[in-house]
């Protein structure tokens, strides 16, 4: 582990890129192991770290603190998983305990806080931020640093130094506890010596009370039951009898409480489903063959599974794991949204039962921490699960499945590590020398691009999947509706030729789906004397409009206000709303089809647990005719029913100043296209646009993804951006704009320098510094700088470059940031 056994080192969850070393005491020798937790002293804090392979620095930091405890019996990450997280700092430029941090369930660390009490009364009026930090310590005393200052942003941490300083505030440390723990309950069992019949009918002639005589009976029962150690409330309950007399049967020796871990898990009360009946069309058999070849030789290699919607890619992932399965391997099953999770999980289940775990971040932490701890344990050979389920504790891996591999969700945006799940994903197979299976029926050009040029296999299929005992579906036929020509009636969203398609569906009792990819009424509102919109007081962004709660939300930082009523700049009662959201078209929906049954699905009808669930499981059970929703709805969702599928504003997302803007939309727009007629009805989508003539309509009415790419991918290559250069972006964030864009500036500058010092400076180009697209979020301003080096022979790697830069640029000033995103996903 080190060269010294005296000495181990440790990743801290924090942003730097350094790992520390600290002194073992000879006692724990044995006890620590790479990938355990310990708590060490760090500064005038205590945190919870991990134990790294790492070599001790030379010369040695003097003096070194000790380790002050040791958390884990058995490694919480084995090598195999310190390993990923290694290469995963490495790549995406970060710390490796912010990676680590990233691979554990949330709330396992032990901390110091410091909180603030209030200190003796001031000898003088203090100023107004003063007195408001003081009024605010004196109402929630032991409030924490953190907390203050969301309530009140204007505390700065030079304000709380002077305070303290004072006296006027005191300061103290506390050890917190971890916030996620193992959870047990008490259950209830005979005693010994009361286990036999006999001797339970002998107690129950000498119990004289009759509530001791019912608990006993009902022990009884609940044992006929299958039921030999029920849990006290279900004792309690079936003999309607009181605490106080469970106790007394213990303490007569007739009963015995043991306490018995409950594991949390969301798929406890799920019914394991039946598999259907599967028939393998030749291009899926022929994928199929593919895949198991490199399984069975236990080979690394990369497919990218490029089937249309509807061409069966869920039912081959399904086959591939079976294989796996056969090999006592195990196998992580990636899916873009939490959204698709419940359809996803059933249809896994239905074919390996209670193997399958879920893992992602609407889980309550009990959930996640039990959970994780069975796939640690082994317990579970398969998970499903969005982008973290990637780094899930699974040994002896042998298939790792990225569905949907194109979508942006894969990418974390923050905080660090910013990695992305599918590169991950490929990375971790390599590792284990598993197989990797991206599948999308419109791949990302970065994997379209690895498979033309032999570094994955692509396996192709062209055609829809057929039903048991039917002809394949058909691709369904797509229709432009040129909002240009077509006049909206009275600002009803929904066109007459898009209306007219919903009214013909419902008459028939088939179903709808719509997208509309913005929530709330409208994203702007408007004075129709002056102008005036309403403004996020933190973020350089117009607030959008909610009816339903007649508020203004920023859907950046959530910020909050009631609707003005009035406009703030010259008065009048004339604010209208701009645009379009989903709850505008919910409202059309209304109108237009009062019979109709509308389930709404954006982010903001989803926020409660198992709000996915419900929603999908009401519209799968044709509790409702249309489902209304933001990207949520576009994505792998399988219902026979939906015949139609309409797009109220096809245009989002293509003018945003982004080179891959053309490619998201179109990978969007053939998604939610995909929903309709995956049975024996055929499908139709209608667009609504005001840019028909735009490339992406084009070729989205042939469903020609390959076109597309070809197209893309040439001016891509003649403009040097991905896939045939690497990109990265740095962001200096701030509170005053101008000390960020002079920062931004600074490094710019020194970054440029690194390059000529270590790379000649030749290929590496940087952009910038420029604001970013929205200028301001959060109470910050953010300057952008583009750094692009090609893909090519010759060119310097540019992960070392920037960490470089990062290592020796001076420290910034407090409350400023600069922070890397590695590969991003998009430019905003």
């Amino acid at each position: 582990m080190t060269a010294s056994p005296d000495i181990v080192q440790v990743a801290l969850p924090l942003p730097l890129m350094q790992v520390f070393s600290y002194r073992l005491p000879p006692e724990w020798r044995e006890a620590v192991r790479p990938g355990c937790r310990v708590l060490v002293p760090f500064g005038r804090r205590h945190l919870t770290g991990v134990v790294v392979p790492e070599p001790p620095p030379d010369p040695l930091p003097s003096p070194l603190k000790p380790i002050l405890d040791i958390l884990d019996d058995t490694p919480a990450l084995t090598d195999e998983l310190l390993q990923l997280t290694r290469w995963m700092a490495d790549y995406y430029v970060c710390g490796w305990g912010e990676v680590i941090r990233a691979a554990l369930p949330p709330g396992l660390e032990i901390e110091s806080r410091r909180r603030l009490y209030p200190g003796h009364p001031p000898a003088e009026p203090p100023g107004e931020r003063a007195a408001a930090v003081l009024r605010f310590v004196a109402e929630h005393p032991g409030t924490t640093i953190r907390r203050l200052r969301q309530e009140l942003r204007f505390a700065s941490y030079a304000l709380l130094h002077r305070l303290v300083a004072r006296g006027w505030l005191q300061l103290e440390e506390s050890l917190e506890p971890p916030r996620v723990q193992i959870k047990k309950e008490q259950h209830v069992r005979f005693a010994p010596a009361y286990r036999t019949p006999a001797a339970q009918e002998a107690v129950l002639e000498k119990l004289r009370g009759a509530r001791q005589r019912a608990l006993v009976t009902a022990l009884q029962a609940l044992r006929l039951e299958g039921v030999s150690e029920p849990t006290r409330a279900e004792l309690l309950a079936r003999a309607d009898a009181s605490p106080a007399t469970l106790r007394r049967l213990v303490e007569l020796g007739v009963l015995e409480l043991v306490e018995k871990e409950v594991i949390r898990s969301p798929l406890e009360a799920e019914p394991v489903p039946e598999a259907a009946p599967v028939t393998f069309h030749p291009e899926q058999q022929a994928a199929l063959e593919r895949i198991t070849e490199a399984i069975e030789a236990r080979r690394f290699e990369t497919f990218l599974l490029h089937g249309v919607t509807g061409s069966g890619k869920t039912e081959v992932y399904i086959a591939a794991l079976k294989r796996v399965r056969a090999q006592g391997r195990t196998g992580i099953i990636l899916v873009p949204e939490i959204a698709l999770t419940p359809q996803t999980v059933r249809r896994f289940r239905a074919h390996f039962g209670d193997e399958v775990a879920v893992l992602h971040s609407r889980m309550s932490n009990g959930e996640r921490y039990d959970t994780w701890r069975q796939l640690r344990s082994g317990r579970y050979p398969i998970v499903i699960g969005p982008r973290s389920a990637v780094l899930a504790p699974l040994a002896n891996l042998g298939l790792i499945v990225v569905d949907e591999e194109h979508e942006r969700s894969y990418k974390q945006f923050n905080p660090a590590p910013r990695y992305h799940a599918r590169d991950v994903a490929v990375y971790r197979a390599y590792l284990n020398g598993a197989v990797c299976v991206l599948g999308s029926a419109t791949p990302s050009l970065e994997s379209y691009l690895n498979a033309r040029s032999g570094k994955y296999t692509l396996l192709e299929m062209r055609r829809r999947a057929p039903a048991v005992g039917r002809t394949p579906a058909r691709l369904p036929s797509v229709r432009l509706v040129d909002l240009r020509h077509t006049r909206l009636v009275n600002g009803n969203p929904l066109a007459p030729p898009l209306a007219r398609a919903i009214a013909q569906r419902l008459e028939r009792g088939e179903q709808v789906i719509l997208l509309q990819n913005r929530r709330g009424f409208a994203p702007v509102l408007e004075c129709a004397e002056c102008g005036w919109s309403p403004h996020c007081p933190h973020c350089s962004v117009t607030l959008t409009y909610h009816k339903v709660q007649h508020q203004l939300r920023c859907h950046y930082c959530g910020y909050a206000t009631r609707h003005p009523g009035t406009c703030r700049q010259c008065g009048a009662a004339a604010l209208e709303p701009l645009g379009i959201g989903t709850q505008r078209v919910e409202e059309a929906l209304r109108a237009l089809f009062p019979e109709a049954r509308v389930l709404r699905m954006d982010l903001d009808t989803t926020r409660g647990r198992r709000a996915h669930h419900r929603l999908l499981d009401r519209f799968a059970r044709g509790e409702a005719d249309i489902l209304l929703g933001t990207q949520m709805v576009a994505k792998g969702l399988d219902f026979p029913r939906v015949t139609l599928v309409g797009v109220v504003n096809a245009d989002t997302g293509l003018l945003l100043p982004d080179f891959r803007a053309d490619e998201h939309t179109f990978q969007l727009l053939m998604q939610v296209a995909g929903r309709a007629g995956r049975a024996d009805r055929p499908g139709e989508v209608l667009l609504q646009t005001r840019n028909p003539d735009h490339r992406v309509f084009r070729y989205l009415l042939r469903h020609d993804y390959v076109g597309l790419a070809r197209e893309l991918l040439a001016e891509r290559r003649q403009l040097g951006y991905p896939p045939y250069a690497r990109l990265a972006v740095v962001e200096c964030s701030g509170p005053d704009e101008a000390r960020v864009a002079e920062l931004a500036r600074s490094w710019t500058e020194h970054f440029q320098q690194v390059c000529h010092q270590h790379a000649g400076g030749h290929l590496i180009d940087t952009l910038g510094p420029t604001p970013a697209l929205h200028e301001r979020l959060k109470g910050r301003y953010r300057y952008h700088v583009l750094v692009k080096v090609p893909r090519r022979t010759g060119a310097p790697p540019l992960q070392p470059l920037l960490r470089q830069a990062l290592e020796t640029f001076p420290p910034l000033p407090r409350a400023y940031r600069l922070t890397l995103d590695i590969d991003p996903a998009g430019l905003s």
